[in-house]
Formats: structure tokens, sequence, C-alpha cells
């Protein structure tokens, strides 16, 4: 008989409802249950996706049935989840940052591997038809040398947003703002695409919220291929508008719009406005509206990989990298220099 991946999820949330979906309708895999500390809403969550609702984190782990642990909390307890996942022997599945510290990081990896189990860091937007084209592009040298490679985050999240929950905006359970929370994703489609990031020089800034961390951030970035680039994000502007990433090279540019291409000017010929179809995703003013798809992908990777005894897309190491970049961005705007990253 066909093995089925069992998933059960910890923290009931906003984005847990997506890996309900991905666990139910992937092949090969099924939902069997959920824990949050407030009992409340995993009882909630329990009927509404007809999952056990189990007692403890650690009944959850004593489980025979569950496979994979998706940790969707708090930024700053996926790392202490996730370590003690593993050390139950269970595959991860850890919604981004993996870590909030370097301390963190290096234990969720250390673990990974003493443990033999199979992880995924959730990085969806790499799993995207436009961001898999430009990565192709990349990657075959049809932009040429990289040049140039940029990422404009300008968001909004309103003081009410940061005042709903007692952890948003903190640096211990948040470990950051513009570019720890918002910006991840856009920070991991950037090194992902244009390739690994050598040195930042970072200015990270409090100017509009009233939190503990970074609301307004800009990076001057260098990469290990010689290219040079910027990241700037923030969570403060009005209205908020989609996120950019422009790719640029001695061949061509090409510009994504949250997860689509609106600009391909490559060899001398550009795409028509009714060859490119735009985004419809509205994540960067409202953080429910994000497709949910792409999750499916990724959680998808990780059953192939346990199934298969295979690797996952976005292991550990792949990961990490986001949060490497961001936590010497901190690092660089505290002492005022460049950092390198190796």
């Amino acid at each position: 008989m066909n093995r089925v991946v069992g998933f059960g999820i910890v923290g009931c949330g906003m984005i847990s409802k997506w890996h309900a979906e991905a666990a139910k309708n992937i092949e090969g895999a099924r939902l069997v249950g959920c824990f949050d500390l407030n009992t409340a809403n995993a009882k909630r969550f329990s009927e509404e996706h007809e999952c056990v609702c189990f007692a403890t984190y650690e009944e959850m782990l004593a489980s025979d049935e569950v496979d994979v642990v998706c940790i969707c909390t708090p930024s700053g307890l996926h790392a202490p989840l996730a370590v003690q996942a593993a050390n139950a022997g269970k595959n991860i599945a850890v919604e981004k940052p993996m870590a909030i510290t370097k301390e963190q990081l290096e234990e969720v990896v250390a673990a990974v591997e003493a443990n033999h189990v199979k992880a995924t860091v959730i990085s969806q937007l790499r799993f995207t038809e436009a961001v898999q084209r430009v990565k192709r592009a990349v990657d075959s040298g049809q932009l040429g040398k990289i040049l140039m490679a940029n990422v404009y985050m300008k968001y909004n999240r309103s003081q009410e947003y940061y005042s709903s929950s007692g952890w948003r905006g903190t640096f211990k359970m948040d470990g950051g703002g513009a570019l720890m929370n918002q910006g991840i994703h856009g920070i991991d489609l950037l090194q992902y695409l244009a390739g690994s990031v050598k040195s930042v020089y970072a200015l990270c800034r409090t100017l509009a919220r009233d939190i503990e961390v970074e609301d307004t951030a800009c990076l001057t970035v260098e990469y290990e291929n010689g290219a040079i680039g910027t990241i700037q994000g923030t969570t403060s502007v009005e209205p908020g508008y989609p996120r950019q990433i422009e790719i640029c090279g001695t061949r061509g540019t090409v510009v994504l719009e949250e997860d689509e291409i609106v600009r391909w000017d490559v060899d001398g010929k550009s795409l028509t406005p009714e060859e490119i179809k735009k985004t419809s995703a509205e994540g960067f003013s409202d953080p429910g509206a994000i497709a949910t798809k792409y999750h499916m992908l990724q959680l998808e990777d990780l059953v192939r990989a346990i199934l298969d005894d295979g690797q996952t897309v976005v292991n550990v190491y792949e990961g990490r990298k986001a949060v490497d970049i961001i936590l010497a961005a901190y690092e660089s705007s505290s002492l005022g220099q460049k950092v390198d990253l190796r």
C-alpha cells in the first residue's frame, strides 16, 4: 500500500489555513491534526478542517500518524518548535523566517542534520511560473552578465495592525520589521535570482510606527558575482505598492511585480503589455490577499522528498540565506559600516 504523509499544524492563525488546504489536497498527503496554545482557536480550526485537536504540542509530536509538522506560529517560536520537531523525528515545514538569530539558525540546521529529517522553509514565491522563467533566463545567460539587481518593497501596515497583537513589531517574537517580516520573501527572491550576496551596507530606521523594530530600511548590496544593487523595504508608506524586482544585465532587463513579469526587454526585443499578464495579487496592502497555490506546490515538494528520500527545493541551507542577509543588514545599521556575509 502506498504511504500517506500525515500533517500536523502548530499555530492556528491566518497562514495555517493555507497549510491545511494544501495537506488536504495534495496526493499522498492528509491533514491529521492541529495544536495552538489558544485552545479556542485550535478547536475552531479542528472543526473547520475536520482534524484532531491535540491537547499539547508534545502530544502531536508523539503521534505516529503525524509525519510532518507545519510551524505557523509567530516568528520567534519557529526555531525552538522546529528543533523540537526534528528531535522527535518529524519532518518540518516552517513559515518564514525559519529563525530570527544566528544562534537559532545554527540550532535548526544542526537538529535537521542530526535527525536526518526533511525540511522545507516556506518560500512559496520561488515556485511561481514568472520567477522560474526569470531564473532560467538568468542561469542560461539570456540576460548576459548581471550588473544590477534591486528589490523595492513599499508596503503599508497600519499602527492598528501592529497593536492588534502583542508580538507584532517586537524583536523577541518578530525578529525584525520591514525586512524580517514583510520583506523576507522579496529578499529571498532577489538572492535566488541574482546570486549570493557578498556584503551589505544598511540604514534601518523606525520612522512612522510605534514599534521596536524597523519600519523603513535601505540597503546597498554587493553580490558574489560582482553585481551591485539596492534593497528598499518599508511598512509605513501610503497606500502601499506591489513589490518590484529588477534584474539588469548586459543583454537585457526583466522586472517582476509581485508574481508577474511586467517588463521583458531582452536582446533588443520587448514584450508588449498584452504579452505580459499583470499581477492581481494585493499582498502589498493586505497580508491576507496572497494566493495559496504556491504553498501547495512547495508542500508537494516536501511530500515527494519524504516519499522518495530526496531533497527539498528550499531546504534549511536555502531557507537561511535571506535571514543571513537581514541579520547582516541589522548589524551594518547598528555599526554604521559595511558587513561581509562570508
